[in-house]
């Protein structure tokens, strides 16, 4: 017997976001609503990864080299990345159903 599964269900609910040379990458993520992100620190320097974006909010603080930190996203929206060390630093977070 032969079970079909949408490919829908193989839609990737967390994505990783690389900081690295002062940049992250992607500069930019499409997203579904519920899915996380996570913030990997692959630079020699700590940054400071946060969003003001209205209804996507979020704040990681300090973060050290070789750090990982989540962040989920409950509403559609855009979400754009900054870091508050690295004023260059930014990428949006494009967040749907």
């Amino acid at each position: 017997m032969i079970i079909l599964t949408p490919l829908a269900a193989f839609a990737e609910t967390e994505h990783t976001v690389l900081q690295k040379g002062k940049k992250f990458s992607p500069a930019e993520l499409n997203i579904k609503v519920g899915n996380t992100v996570t913030f990997e620190n692959n630079d020699k320097t700590r940054h400071n990864v946060y969003s003001k974006s209205s209804g996507q909010k979020f704040k990681i603080r300090k973060q050290k080299p070789g750090a990982r930190d989540s962040v989920s996203f409950d509403s559609v929206g855009a979400a754009e990345a900054r870091c508050a060390i690295h004023p260059k630093m930014k990428m949006v977070i494009n967040i749907s159903n």
